[in-house]
């Protein structure tokens, strides 16, 4: 039996714990700009992995699978989820760890998630599918667009996204 996901799941969910982005609170407040906290964990999370990423490729050993530029229905879905996310405080990585520490919220909120994943799968055939067709620009990179190297495209995000969140960094108040 290979427990790799479930070993993968495991630890994603005790990071989620961890970093305290699987507080609700913690979420809504970045969503209203009062709490950067999990903007800024989420942005090392993303810096991490575009270099690792990039490093991998380096070496051969990355395979990518680039999904395509719908410059409609992705800002669309990203709206939606968008929506669940402030109205319930949850992702559906920290619903799912919520759920499973045993918070009611946190289920009533994985339901409605399944729920809305079962809608989209009934309804992508008449609506999404469509959608999908407009303004598509099939599996175009930036670097592909602009004929910059991804190596220049990933240096300039990740020293730049580094130096901003060294820059926005929350500082100790001197009280006494």
């Amino acid at each position: 039996m290979d427990v790799t996901g479930f070993t993968i799941g495991f630890f994603f969910g005790a990071f989620l714990f961890l970093s305290g982005l699987a507080n609700p609170d913690k979420i809504v407040g970045t969503l209203r700009l009062k709490d950067l906290h999990a903007m800024r964990t989420i942005g090392v999370f993303v810096l991490v992995g575009m270099l690792g990423t990039w490093v991998l490729e380096l070496a051969g050993t990355a395979h990518f699978s680039i999904k395509p530029a719908a410059l409609v229905s992705v800002p669309l879905g990203g709206l939606l989820l968008g929506l669940g996310f402030g109205l319930t405080g949850y992702c559906p990585g920290t619903g799912l760890a919520c759920a499973v520490a045993g918070r009611l919220d946190a289920l009533v909120a994985v339901v409605g998630m399944l729920l809305g994943a079962l809608a989209y799968v009934l309804l992508y055939p008449s609506v999404a599918a469509p959608l999908d067709k407009i303004a598509n620009y099939g599996t175009t990179t930036l670097p592909e667009v602009t004929g910059i190297s991804r190596t220049i495209y990933t240096l300039v995000l990740v020293g730049g996204g580094g130096l901003l969140l060294f820059l926005t960094r929350p500082r100790a108040t001197g009280t006494s």
